[in-house]
């Protein structure tokens, strides 16, 4: 028989953690979007230059806006398919972190759907619903609100040792 010295207890993410689990995100959906996407690098001449733009705006457009719908793609599959396959992101996996339901379940695929769009209308104005999550008890943002979630630290194990023999 073995005892656990410590209980497991649930502890909200910080902002800090949080925005640097994001931050590896962005990292990979960035590469990931430039490597799906080539045709972004040959849009950075041609957008800083607007006498080029003339001829051939008519080119430029349809390919941006084919490349810009793309890249949201890639974005809003990446996080709804991590948060509902394992409540984490790459970039949460690496802060230790995860999404899980107020009730201690796990995120469905309709709360992802909502928590990426809630991400979005947190981010409109100025960033203030993600800024939220510093000054909310439970540290959530609009979107864990919309979305009934909140981000735990995952636990480290429990210490286990062997009864004493008396």
């Amino acid at each position: 028989m073995t005892h656990i010295k410590s209980p497991l207890a649930l502890e909200f993410a910080g902002f800090w953690r949080r925005f640097g689990a994001f931050i590896i995100d962005d990292i990979i959906i960035s590469l990931t979007s430039l490597a799906f996407v080539p045709v972004h690098w040959f849009e950075i001449p041609v957008f800083w230059n607007i006498d080029s733009l003339s001829g051939i705006w008519w080119l430029v457009a349809p390919v941006s806006a084919f490349t810009n719908v793309l890249s949201l793609s890639v974005m809003v599959a990446y996080f709804v398919f991590f948060w509902y396959w394992r409540g984490q992101t790459i970039g949460m996996m690496a802060a230790q972190i995860k999404v899980i339901r107020t009730d201690g379940s796990g995120v469905s695929l309709g709360n992802s759907l909502i928590r990426f769009a809630g991400l979005i209308l947190a981010s409109l104005p100025l960033g203030l619903g993600l800024f939220w999550i510093a000054c909310d008890r439970r540290r959530q943002g609009w979107h864990d609100k919309m979305a009934d979630t909140v981000v735990v630290k995952l636990p480290k194990p429990p210490e286990v040792t062997a009864p004493q023999a008396t």
